[in-house]
């Protein structure tokens, strides 16, 4: 049977991790690209506002050099200029040009005299960019002397006033340019996108590990829950696999041991099954040994109380015990006590993943159980609860089946109640079924776990005794016959005396089939009744006769 202990979803773990990962990328380049977004947004208003404050301040040159140039006083024009070049830290350079490209006016004086050519003057070639081919825009970004400014270009018409000292015809009286310094401005755009990419990058420090382990949680939850339901699947597919080989109890017992066992991973377990009267047989098995034995427990024991309670019907469903090593697991169909399953653990507390498992564990065992007790119902005898003779068929065929794999003797024990006939005449047939059940009780209790007892007629009995030679068969024998005939029957009213007579003959010391194993068990049978009864004979006969 697979170890559902071992069972993983190995591919889960890689795939969550993928997954992480991805998440982590998508978020980490989510977050690069929104810094770059942002930057490069507060890069293009930062410039553009320079260029407001640029235009702004070519308004203010304009209108106060408008008002000089009408008084027609050109040492004034270029003191103005020259103070507006002193008094503005930001503004590199402001001059004026005349309508042949020479420069009239500057705040340096000495470019005053200096002729443009708008055509070849590197300064000029962003706004003059083709010949005849008007200015595109009046404020440009450009490099002078290795310094990016703002250039302002605006054109001086040629206006009424004017007339007194240019001539009516000219359009264009010159142009006002001022070069504002960006130095400060990508200064700023530097420090912002700076700031920007370090709180990006300590977001991202902090915010990574944050969710990597938030995700894991909770994705953790969810394989946990895949897990656990393909740990359910697969424990529904062995215990199907499993329970559905069998029906026979003593057989369903060790199956269902070692299914508790591989899932729960215990280190006890006990299985109660009821008898009628309030009475109950334990089966047990422990980690430490590895066998399944029959237990008696104490008046003292705690598992009394607890098979007390379930017989009362106050366990009706699972219950973990508070130190969670112990679990109970009533075993029922339609209000039937099939079984109670006690489990321990001796150290460490159950898992509590695995305990999640336990009410579809429960489930399925209760169908194999009422299987195995409508399938015990057909083969057993209502009177005596011991096998029929049926069943004795099937059993000895299989007990001959192991004989033959592995060698191991079998011995068959033929009794018959002697002079039984007398109780049913005198006393009538209910005291004589009451004389059989309580020798068929007598009978139960004088065998081991492994061996099997059948009612093989009216008051014919039959025991098979798995792995047991002539020695073991003999003392059995002797048991059985010494209890029966130390037993009082119908006590208290016709206080019965009652004895047995018992053959025995062992495969393969008398016999070699099965034919030949009952013939000479019921041939020792036969001699004990002539020989006086109330003996055990065994088989003298040998395999070859």
């Amino acid at each position: 049977m697979q170890n559902l202990n071992s069972i993983k979803i190995d591919w889960l773990y890689p795939l969550k991790k993928k997954i992480i990962i991805g998440i982590l990328g998508i978020l980490t380049f989510s977050v690069i690209a929104t810094m770059i977004f942002i930057a490069l947004m507060l890069r293009s208003s930062l410039i553009n506002d320079s260029k407001d404050k640029t235009q702004e301040l070519s308004n203010a040159i304009q209108s106060s050099l408008s008002s000089l140039m009408l008084m027609r006083d050109p040492d004034m024009i270029q003191g103005t200029i020259e103070n507006i070049g002193k008094n503005n830290h930001s503004l590199i350079k402001a001059f004026i040009l005349d309508k042949t490209g020479r420069i009239a006016y500057s705040s340096d004086k000495s470019e005053i005299g200096k002729v443009l050519d708008k055509y070849h003057e590197q300064s000029c070639h962003a706004c003059h960019q083709k010949i005849d081919a008007a200015p595109p825009q009046t404020t440009i970004i450009i490099n002078t002397n290795g310094t990016r400014v703002h250039r302002n270009v605006r054109v001086i018409y040629n206006e009424t006033a004017c007339y007194g000292c240019h001539l009516k015809s000219d359009r264009i009286n010159g142009k006002l340019i001022i070069d504002r310094s960006l130095k400060q401005t990508y200064s700023l755009i530097t420090s912002i996108g700076l700031i920007i990419f370090g709180s990006g990058l300590v977001c991202l420090i902090f915010l990574v590990p944050f969710l990597s382990k938030v995700l894991s949680k909770g994705m953790d939850k969810y394989i946990n829950k895949i897990v656990r339901q393909n740990s359910e699947l697969t424990l529904l597919y062995v215990m199907i696999e499993r329970l559905s080989k069998t029906i026979d109890l003593e057989e369903l017992k060790a199956i269902v041991f070692e299914i508790v066992k591989d899932t729960l991973g215990a280190d006890e377990m006990d299985i109660i099954l009821p008898k009628p009267s309030r009475e109950y047989s334990i089966t047990a098995w422990s980690r430490n040994t590895g066998k399944i034995v029959r237990r008696k427990i104490d008046t003292d024991d705690p598992l009394l109380l607890i098979i007390n309670d379930w017989m009362d019907g106050k366990i009706k469903d699972e219950k973990i015990s508070d130190d969670g090593k112990q679990i109970y697991m009533p075993i029922e169909k339609s209000s039937a006590h099939l079984a109670l399953l006690v489990v321990r653990k001796t150290d460490v507390s159950f898992d509590p993943v695995r305990l999640g498992l336990i009410g579809i564990m429960s489930s399925h065992i209760s169908v194999a159980f009422e299987n195995a007790r409508l399938y015990y119902i057909a083969i057993t005898d209502e009177l005596t609860h011991l096998y029929t003779q049926r069943h004795f068929r099937y059993c000895i065929d299989k007990k001959f089946l192991d004989y033959e794999k592995y060698g191991e003797k079998i011995t068959l024990l033929m009794m018959d109640i002697d002079d039984f006939k007398k109780v049913n005449d005198t006393y009538g047939h209910m005291a004589g079924d009451s004389v059989i059940k309580e020798i068929a009780n007598l009978i139960l209790a004088s065998v081991r776990d492994n061996d099997l007892a059948f009612r093989y007629g009216g008051e014919e009995f039959a025991v098979i005794l798995p792995s047991t030679g002539i020695e073991g068969g003999k003392h059995v024998a002797e048991r059985i016959r010494e209890s029966i005939a130390s037993a009082v029957f119908e006590k208290g009213t016709h206080n019965l005396k009652e004895t047995i007579s018992i053959g025995v003959s062992i495969c393969p010391d008398n016999a070699k089939s099965v034919r030949d194993l009952i013939l000479t068990a019921d041939q020792a049978l036969y001699k004990a009744k002539q020989t006086g009864k109330n003996k055990v004979v065994v088989s003298e006969v040998g395999p070859w006769s």
